[in-house]
């Protein structure tokens, strides 16, 4: 790899904020710090206008290895819209050849061992700083002229439309960068900059990749998912656990609590007409749901709901499950197919785990024939038949589990009371 002495990170969204926008820069700069703190401490980082640069304490060349961690750390950061390794220096048209020189000449010996032909490149120049006395377009010219040069016509040759290798130059009004690769990272705001949510997190495709696109939005999350042991396996939460730690990995650590709905769904099976099973188990996680919202501060719950999907996602179920609580839901799905779902879990990482069989709390007691169309007071008719239906569903809350590496754990009777 070349000797890169800095990193350029670019961002999009954020841009486009007004007097606030240094608070989006500066949460995206506390991110970028807390995930890239194990490997590589210490580093600084410098806002100009539009960007900001990353570099080691003066100005140390970047290893291999710490280009290759920084590289997967860096691209998981949400706000962020690209970054490349650079060689940042001086802004003067010499010090630029200078790094291009120093920076491609290996690379370009390397390819044209490797092809056994002429190597095809570019140059893309932006310049900032207008006062610079050449034009973006100059700076092409005068860049591509010298690697020509340099090589000779026989070994190298420009192309616009399909190169071999893409030089990057950007003049700034402090100084100029030399990059050849520009990363792509996951865009939208830092986590941070939005107020915290609560995601119901489950063993499935959908609620991970929901979790995720409300990241995407500047939300922290901690998550919630329910079990109904001993109906279903202690498992099925160590499964959840698993995929919250993926998803953790886009944030500050994520909470994951773990809530026992079996003597709830005991009650609803033994009082209540079955077609209204789901819907009714719906609307009491929920209201549980929104108890831990109120304890810790969350402002809104986050689900993997798409219009559509199952019998419980109709337009009209979904509206009598919101009615249940006062909470602002959340749901990033409502408008995406399965298959784009899909896509979005094996970009994040969670598919794989996901996709392993396990029953989940929706399952137990699941009626043949649910109903489509719940209309509201059919349902607050059922629920009325369940007899200290509140009561349970504060045993069921009191109950929670915080959930760790080492399984269930016992929240502190200060932590979780309402």
């Amino acid at each position: 790899m070349a000797s890169y002495n800095s990193i350029i990170c670019r961002y999009n969204e954020i841009a486009t904020k007004g007097n606030n926008r240094s608070m989006f820069e500066n949460t995206l700069i506390r991110n970028m710090k807390r995930m890239t703190k194990d490997r590589v401490p210490g580093l600084n980082y410098v806002k100009m206008r539009g960007r900001i640069f990353i570099h080691k304490n003066e100005f140390d060349v970047f290893t291999d290895e710490e280009q290759d961690y920084l590289k997967e750390r860096l691209k998981d950061c949400f706000g962020l819209d690209s970054f490349s390794f650079c060689i940042e220096g001086e802004r003067t048209i010499e010090a630029v050849l200078d790094h291009i020189k120093n920076a491609v000449k290996p690379l370009f010996e390397q390819l044209l061992e490797k092809f056994g032909r002429p190597v095809k490149f570019r140059t893309r120049a932006r310049r900032s700083d207008k006062s610079f006395p050449l034009r973006s377009k100059e700076i092409e010219i005068e860049t591509a002229t010298m690697i020509e040069e340099m090589f000779g016509e026989n070994k190298v040759r420009v192309d616009l439309i399909n190169p071999d290798i893409s030089i990057g130059v950007e003049i700034r009004e402090k100084n100029s960068t030399i990059f050849l690769e520009t990363v792509k990272a996951r865009g939208g705001l830092p986590v941070g900059s939005n107020s915290p949510l609560l995601g119901m997190l489950s063993g499935g495709i959908d609620s991970p990749v929901a979790c995720a696109m409300a990241m995407k939005r500047g939300c922290r999350m901690d998550f919630l998912t329910f079990h109904s042991y001993p109906y279903t396996p202690i498992e099925s939460v160590t499964k959840v656990w698993r995929i919250a730690k993926i998803i953790n990995r886009f944030q500050p650590h994520g909470v994951l609590y773990a809530c026992n709905l079996s003597e709830v769904q005991k009650l609803i099976r033994d009082n209540c007409d079955p077609k209204f099973r789901t819907v009714l188990y719906r609307r009491m996680m929920m209201r549980i749901a929104s108890k831990l919202c109120r304890k810790h501060n969350l402002y809104g719950i986050v689900t993997g709901e798409a219009i559509g999907q199952v019998a419980s996602q109709t337009v009209v179920n979904m509206s009598v499950i919101d009615r249940a609580v006062p909470d602002l839901i959340v749901r990033p799905l409502c408008g995406m197919d399965k298959l784009e779902t899909i896509a979005r879990a094996e970009d994040i990482g969670t598919f794989d785990i996901s996709i392993e069989p396990m029953a989940d709390s929706c399952t137990v007691f699941a009626p043949p024939s649910p109903v489509i169309h719940a209309k509201l007071h059919f349902v607050e008719f059922e629920e009325s038949k369940i007899p200290n239906m509140d009561e349970a569903i504060q045993k069921a809350f009191d109950e929670i589990k915080l959930v760790t590496d080492d399984g269930l754990t016992d929240i502190p009777s200060h932590d979780i009371t309402d």
